[in-house]
């Protein structure tokens, strides 16, 4: 190790920054991050810059309790993180809502019916683009009749990987979407 670094700290490069982690972990990185998430004291700034703020990002979350436990956790862990990033990257035009969670058993028709409701309300309340982020392939199926443009990642599992390695996998791949947002933007 580098001898200007102190006992139990690391460094490592960004394309756009250095980063020093100091035993921090990733969730505590993200957490540090201000975010226009869907919280009452952001509202506030989402209401006096509403009309630059035209896009909703949705989370879209399996989960199961039996046999698929770890794959679901695995997929809503990953894609937390990929939806947090994106959030930062694009603060003052997209808002993050909680996740969209829902019993994998039951499938994507199960909950299909809701998530066409929540489009409809977003579109009732002026905001032009929704993006819902999954690691549930049965998604790709609905994404014209939901009115949304779905992204389909597939999990990477992160239990295993280093917490300073982590944000840099995951600021990879954001880096990787975010030429897809703008084309739908775009349309």
């Amino acid at each position: 190790m580098a001898s200007f670094l102190e006992k139990g700290q690391s460094l490592f490069l960004s394309p756009y920054s250095f980063w020093k982690i100091n035993k921090t972990s990733f969730s505590r990185l993200a957490e540090r991050r201000r975010k226009l998430k869907l919280q009452a004291k952001e509202m506030d700034v989402y209401l006096q810059s509403k009309s630059y703020v035209d896009t909703v990002l949705v989370p879209l979350i399996p989960i199961d309790f039996g046999e698929d436990l770890k794959l679901t956790a695995s997929m809503s862990e990953y894609t937390t993180a990929l939806t947090e990033e994106l959030e930062r990257q694009f603060k003052g035009r997209v808002i993050l809502t909680p996740s969209f969670t829902y019993l994998k058993k039951d499938g994507v028709a199960a909950v299909y019916e809701t998530l066409l409701r929540w489009n409809e309300h977003i579109n009732d309340n002026e905001v032009k683009h929704l993006f819902v982020l999954t690691s549930d392939r049965d998604w790709l199926q609905y994404e014209k009749e939901i009115g949304a443009h779905c992204i389909w990642i597939p999990a990477l599992p992160l239990e295993h990987i280093d917490e300073s390695h982590k944000y840099t996998l995951i600021h990879e791949q954001v880096q990787q979407l975010l030429p897809i947002f703008v084309e739908k933007w775009s349309v």
